[in-house]
């Protein structure tokens, strides 16, 4: 198992009414959308913009996604996202997330399994160049925030 320490990279996000269902709450499904915003601006932290590893011929497909949800969020608040790397492996990367509601209380906690695949959807191993500055996050942890 991976005992790296990765740093958290956490972002703002404003809930759009959008977001929420018909008690004002949001619906389970902005979840889903909120980690892939963590994981785009984690890497983006880490100097790896996905952007890149898509224009190399390369993808991280989600192969397990895991939410628990504590406590509700609603419509203007403004949430706190935390995202981290938990295992990274040569074809493989996991991300942790925290999602806390506007008064700063933990609302969900989640995790997301990501395989890289080429673009015939074909198991590949991470490229090196981009496994070398995912790997380097764990050094970085003086250029995060949270």
């Amino acid at each position: 198992m991976n005992t790296t320490t990765y740093p958290s990279i956490a972002v703002d996000i404003p809930v759009r009414f959008a977001e929420t269902d018909a008690m004002g709450i949001v619906h389970h499904s902005a979840y889903i959308v909120w980690f892939e915003l963590g994981r785009v601006t984690w890497m983006d932290a880490m100097g790896v913009p996905y952007a890149e590893i898509a224009e190399g011929g390369n993808h991280f497909a989600v192969t397990k996604l895991e939410v628990q949800y504590r406590g509700a969020i609603r419509f203007g608040e403004v949430v706190k996202l935390e995202t981290t790397v938990t295992t990274l492996r040569s074809r493989q990367v996991s991300f942790s997330y925290s999602v806390y509601n506007g008064k700063g209380d933990l609302a969900a906690t989640g995790r997301t399994d990501h395989i890289c695949v080429d673009l015939a959807g074909h198991s590949a191993k991470i490229p090196d160049a981009v496994f070398t500055r995912l790997q380097a996050g764990q050094f970085a942890g003086s250029g995060a925030h949270s």
